[in-house]
């Protein structure tokens, strides 16, 4: 008998806006090879694919990054009142379709979830899925099913929910579904964090997942509900799943999805690092995820120009310490001048680092906000703004759902960091458009001012 098919969705997404800064469907890749381990034969059906064979090519800049396929559609009625474009993001309607009979017909299909606000895009998918196969269980795990299993039974309608981490969940969950028994694998645990790349329809460059979780915990954060333990992939493991990748597919960038990368450095980050500056020289290194400032040593920053990181993100939220007192203690400003100066000393330069702020967190005032970014500005670093979506079950939650002005609890339409649904009395949309401009005309004196020299 041979291997049972099992489908692997990520489905679309439904936004005012999306860009695809190194997306992949990365919790995807690595379910795949745990599945080939369990006896699966799983297939990954992107529709978020930029390289869809049926859909026009896109460009994309020389990293990898780029637009997704998009399409004007109508506005939900909660949020009809928002005077921007409604799209869907990824492929059109017609290509999916194709994509899921041009594979064989699955045993069970798997759809992946990523924000809560994203929920039309995922039940618009399970439709599709629905009318395409109308027998084949589906079962919905992921970011929102995990914080909203309750919405998600109800508005996407899949045959089961996996809320959490779902890696150690799936045998039983499929079996259920399914009738069918995973294999038992002693193999497991070496495939934990790694990806199945040779699902994708093309690999332009490397997802890389080093360690999973987080040991912080900011009140503003799901990492540690989503996933409440810290683990690291051993050092050798990473090294040499690295250097496979690099032989089979050919690409330079090197894209990192911890949410802790930096913890416990020596032991990790940088012997990882200097392992890859000896092994593979040329590579590109990027981290849209964020890095934690307070970890940036002069060893660290040095292990990180060495290895050739281009693309450098800080989660640095807010210049106000007494914010990170209260939120989990991430940072304060003193340790972030500190991690700035050590990136600059190993030979950073501004291109290469900028810094989040979070922007319409509850009580936070317009002054705090340009304080921030004055603040971000004077070190010499771009400020990235970034929009607070309030998240179901974070300490937070509370608070923002006494200050947004929408019915979060019950409708994550208004968790969209768009609308800022928590935000101070000013903060608003035309706010924040101002900043950006202040923040780019900032930026734009400084390098006329670098050419007059």
């Amino acid at each position: 008998m041979g291997r049972p098919d099992i489908f692997l969705v990520n489905p679309w997404i439904h936004d005012f806006a999306a860009y695809d800064l190194w997306a992949k469907p990365l919790g995807l890749l690595i379910l795949g090879t745990r599945l080939r381990a369990l006896g699966w034969e799983p297939h990954l059906i992107d529709f978020m694919d930029t390289d869809h064979p049926l859909m026009p090519p896109l460009e994309s800049k020389p990293d990898a990054r780029g637009r997704f396929h998009r399409t004007p559609i109508e506005k939900p009625a909660s949020i009809r009142h928002v005077p921007r474009t409604f799209s869907r993001y990824g492929i059109k309607p017609e290509c999916a379709a194709w994509s899921l009979t041009s594979k064989p017909e699955p045993k069970v299909i798997l759809v992946t979830t990523l924000m809560t606000y994203w929920y039309p895009g995922v039940k618009e998918a399970i439709e599709l899925l629905r009318e395409t196969f109308p027998t084949v269980p589906i079962v919905l795990g992921g970011i929102y099913a995990s914080i909203m299993p309750s919405h998600a039974w109800q508005i996407c309608k899949p045959d089961e929910v996996v809320h959490g981490p779902g890696e150690h969940q799936l045998p039983a969950a499929l079996d259920r579904v399914t009738g069918i028994r995973s294999k038992v694998s002693n193999e497991l645990e070496q495939y934990e964090l790694q990806p199945c790349l040779d699902l994708m329809t093309r690999v332009r460059f490397l997802p890389l997942l080093t360690s999973r979780g987080c040991p912080l915990r900011c009140s503003y954060c799901a990492s540690s509900r989503l996933f409440p333990q810290f683990i690291k992939r051993p050092v050798d493991e990473v090294v040499e799943f690295i250097g496979t990748a690099l032989d089979r597919h050919g690409v330079k960038d090197v894209v990192i999805y911890d949410d802790a990368f930096l913890h416990d450095a020596q032991s990790h980050a940088v012997p990882l690092l200097e392992l890859c500056s000896e092994s593979f020289p040329d590579l590109r290194w990027h981290t849209p995820n964020g890095l934690h400032v307070n970890y940036i040593t002069p060893k660290v920053a040095q292990a990180m120009k060495s290895a050739g990181f281009e693309t450098i993100r800080l989660g640095f939220e807010t210049s106000a310490d007494g914010f990170h007192r209260l939120t989990g203690g991430k940072t304060n400003k003193t340790a972030f001048i500190m991690a700035i100066r050590n990136l600059f000393a190993a030979g950073f330069e501004r291109e290469n680092v900028a810094a989040y702020l979070l922007v319409g967190l509850p009580g936070q005032t317009r002054a705090q906000i340009e304080d921030d970014v004055d603040f971000v500005l004077e070190t010499g670093v771009v400020p990235k703004l970034a929009e607070y979506s309030p998240i179901p079950g974070t300490s937070m939650w509370e608070s923002a759902k006494r200050r947004s002005r929408y019915p979060i609890e019950t409708e994550p339409l208004f968790h969209n960091c768009t609308l800022l649904p928590s935000a101070e009395e000013g903060v608003d949309i035309d706010f924040v458009r101002d900043i950006r401009r202040k923040i780019s005309d900032c930026l734009l004196l400084t390098v006329h001012k670098h050419v007059d020299k």
